[in-house]
């Protein structure tokens, strides 16, 4: 399967992959009932963890690996599964989900800086303006239809879902230079979620509420599932990431809030409300997606 997945271009996969992990958000909704998100995150984590060193030593690339990607790899785990999700998560915490998904969706704008001075990704013109579509829609589609721009932004809770938002757009930028070591994507992923699943435990105490871990049997199950999905979710993403150009794929990996509208309409019954806003976020994120995908 996997052979055939390396021969797909890599904006394709980071559409499958906006995809396959909005299924992973709308998974983990349905299972919040009696949990905790941490109890989530842990067991969603665990299993692309453990996901992707199994098809590592499958391929023969999980006791080969050198030093120096394997380094680059931990460090992916550290800040973008760790303290990337940490803070992202203490920003919801302290500042709600609309706004605090607003802040941190504007990691594709980091990421394409990045890439241009770190990686030398000249992208073009069509390709800059595509991201920007997305990551202005992706915000219209985060924030909250009754928020009246009254307080929430300016206040120190800003800082997590920023830290979150520079956390993840390195991402690729390391998996990137470790790949010019050693081109394993599970290798690559199954170091990064187990680095990143301590990183969040270890991290626990920096939410206001603990970071309390509890679940129920139903919810558990559901959780699997959504790990299943993640796990997907990453193969496409990280194999995306080998062939592929930051400055491209990252911004389309980054559809999902308008995927888990639709996902949220056809599963969990939430018919979100059609306004202007909607329909415009919905026309921006699809022309940035069209953009980046034909110009990348």
């Amino acid at each position: 399967m996997s052979s055939f997945i390396e021969t797909i271009p890599g904006e394709y996969l980071a559409v499958a992959s906006s995809l396959v992990y909005a299924g992973t958000l709308v998974s983990i909704r349905r299972g919040m009932v009696g949990s905790t998100p941490m109890a989530a995150l842990l067991i969603v984590n665990s299993i692309v963890a453990m996901g992707g060193l199994a098809g590592a030593a499958f391929r023969g690339t999980l006791f080969t690996v050198a030093l120096a990607p394997f380094f680059w790899f931990a460090l992916v785990g550290l800040l973008g599964q760790g303290i990337g999700t940490l803070t992202y998560y203490n920003g919801i915490d302290r500042m709600g989900v609309g706004r605090a998904t607003a802040i941190q969706s504007s990691s594709p704008l980091w990421g394409a800086i990045f890439a241009i001075l770190v990686l030398g990704e000249r992208p073009g013109m069509a390709v800059l303006v595509g991201t920007v579509a997305i990551v202005g829609g992706v915000v219209l589609l985060a924030v909250p239809e009754d928020w009246d721009g009254k307080g929430g932004w300016i206040q120190s809770a800003l800082i997590y879902p920023l830290i979150s938002s520079v956390a993840y757009a390195f991402v690729p930028i390391f998996a990137k230079i470790a790949f010019s070591f050693q081109k394993s994507p599970y290798l690559g992923f199954g170091v990064a979620f187990s680095v990143g699943t301590l990183t969040m435990l270890m991290g626990t105490r920096i939410f206001p509420t603990g970071g309390r871990i509890r679940m129920n049997p139903k919810s558990f199950g559901i959780f699997v599932g959504a790990g299943v999905l993640n796990l997907l979710g990453a193969i496409f993403f990280w194999i995306a990431i080998v062939g592929g150009k930051v400055t491209v794929v990252l911004p389309i990996s980054r559809l999902y809030p308008l995927w888990v509208l639709i996902l949220g309409a056809l599963f969990l019954g939430k018919l979100e409300r059609i306004t202007a806003r909607v329909v415009t976020a919905g026309v921006l994120v699809v022309v940035g997606g069209v953009l980046t995908v034909a110009f990348g």
